[in-house]
């Protein structure tokens, strides 16, 4: 498949671009700071102008899109252009893809729309359905996003998949991220002592990318297991109390997302795999967070 990546020499797009090649897919990956040694045919493009953006379509012969491409959080940029780029970005994306007769777009959105920074979850397990509730330009941007998807899906029939990314990190910077929530359990809360490893959501977006029939709308992507040792359903009753409905049992350590539309859709299963050990302080140290995820 023909596929373009936005974004493709950020934190999640390097992935992408390495796991869409490696499959045997042509890759042509924009940026505005193209990596030299990507993989891949790579552009310098600004998806804030749409004429860059159908010029790098047309010229990808683009069958499918990995929108990737946003200032990827606050404080990179004055908020007005967190927001205004990343909208206007979108929705460029979005318009040419209807225009050219592109169908199928994997959309990174953001769990940050759910604002667990702010407050914790109304109910877990936390599904799709969850209010919104950003707290930042950034999130206000995804959430646009999402509400362009579905304007678009509506109107022009684009199968657009909007995935929740709940802290997506580098295999080098899950070690660091797990030794912080090991010391300040608190500090994980936000992310629900959940952790995405950044071949993971490489992985999610080819099988999205991939699946013969898959629905429109959004997608939880994040570990199936808190990284901590204490089980989920302890951590939920100490940290969030009563603000925090639980509505189904949450077993031993499982994820508090509802992590079951993108199984349904375009996994069969995710095997947790790591190897720990016992340190001198009797701690469990995960030192290998990849998940394994299989195409249905």
């Amino acid at each position: 498949m023909r596929v373009l990546v936005t974004g493709g020499s950020g934190r999640i797009g390097r992935y992408v671009v390495q796991e869409l090649v490696e499959a045997g897919h042509h890759v042509t990956s924009i940026d505005l700071f193209p990596d030299s040694d990507s993989p891949c045919r790579t552009l310098r493009v600004d998806v804030t102008e749409a004429g860059e953006v159908y010029q790098a379509l047309v010229s990808a012969r683009a069958e499918a899109v990995i929108h990737l491409a946003a200032w990827a959080n606050i404080g990179m940029v004055p908020d007005t252009r967190t927001y205004g780029d990343n909208v206007q970005g979108t929705f460029n994306i979005f318009q040419a893809c209807a225009d050219l007769g592109i169908k199928r777009i994997i959309f990174a959105s953001s769990a940050q729309v759910y604002g667990l920074a702010r407050a914790p979850p109304v109910y877990v397990p936390l599904d799709e359905d969850h209010p919104l509730r950003p707290d930042n330009c950034y999130a206000l941007s995804k959430m646009a996003g999402e509400q362009a998807a579905n304007y678009f899906i509506a109107r022009w029939e684009l199968t657009i998949l909007s995935f929740h990314f709940m802290g997506v990190r580098t295999p080098v910077e899950l070690d660091i991220e797990i030794d912080r929530m090991m010391c300040d359990p608190h500090s994980g809360a936000r992310l629900l002592w959940t952790l995405t490893d950044a071949r993971d959501a490489a992985l999610a977006c080819r099988l999205a990318l991939e699946a013969e029939n898959v629905a429109s709308g959004p997608y939880n992507i994040t570990g199936p297991r808190v990284v901590l040792s204490e089980p989920t359903s302890k951590l939920i009753k100490h940290y969030f109390g009563k603000r925090t409905e639980i509505r189904e049992a949450l077993p031993d350590h499982v994820s508090p997302h509802e992590l079951f539309p993108c199984r349904k859709g375009f996994w069969i299963s995710t095997a947790f795999l790591m190897v720990c050990f016992a340190a001198a302080s009797g701690n469990t140290k995960i030192i290998d967070f990849h998940s394994v995820m299989t195409f249905d």
